[in-house]
């Protein structure tokens, strides 16, 4: 399915199979997530069904934009994935709606690092006295690997939250918590769709209501 801009077109009552076009447009509409203190936040609302995406940079979630190095940059990754998975700490929708969180999904380049690192470790652990000339060939492969790390990467967190909401009727808007859990963010970008409409604002710690 090709995916649907807010910004292009005029959607009102969208299919619920549209939503993830929708969010991804959006998001790849805007390369502000590699600047510091910006994020992304996305929300589609069709029915019962709302679809979250919010996009932290790197430098906001954990401090630094390059593959974790050490213990504490791997703990740091951790800490942010699993602080992203919280998404009703994040986001409180109208209480009234009673909305309920089905599915919650967190990736990261950072994350993706790690394993790479792990893996490999465990590898050559395992192959090294077998194989030597595949190590040195994955040696090798390590190494560039540690210099992609090193270079400019996507080191942004996306999280996605889908919720379904038992009363979608009294869904009026959502309290952005985000700014206390992550402090060293400055701003997000909102875009949200409804069957009633569409809009984008800016919020930040000392604006954080969404009213739809």
């Amino acid at each position: 399915m090709k995916p649907i801009s807010m910004l292009q077109h005029s959607i009102f009552l969208i299919p619920i199979t549209a939503l993830a076009g929708f969010l991804s447009t959006s998001l790849q509409a805007s390369e502000r997530a590699h600047e510091h203190g910006v994020g992304q936040l996305s929300i589609a609302i069709e029915g019962n069904e709302v679809e979250i995406e919010l996009v932290v940079p790197g430098a906001d979630a954990v401090g630094f934009e390059h593959a974790a190095k050490t213990d504490s940059e791997r703990k740091a990754v951790a800490a942010a994935a699993e602080k992203l998975k919280e998404a009703k700490r994040l986001i409180r929708l109208t209480s009234g709606a009673h909305c309920h969180v089905e599915k919650t999904e967190v990736a990261s380049a950072l994350l993706d690092s790690d394993k790479d690192e792990h893996d490999h470790a465990h590898d050559h652990k395992h192959k090294h006295e077998k194989h030597a000339k595949h190590d040195d060939h994955k040696h090798n492969e390590h190494k560039e690997h540690d210099k992609h790390a090193d270079g400019e990467i996507h080191s942004e967190f996306t999280a996605h939250y889908h919720f379904h909401c038992d009363h979608p009727e009294k869904l009026t808007g959502a309290d952005v918590e985000f700014f206390k859990v992550f402090p060293s963010a400055h701003e997000l970008v909102a875009r949200w769709i409804t069957s009633k409409g569409q809009g984008v604002t800016e919020l930040t710690a000392k604006a954080t209501r969404l009213k739809f």
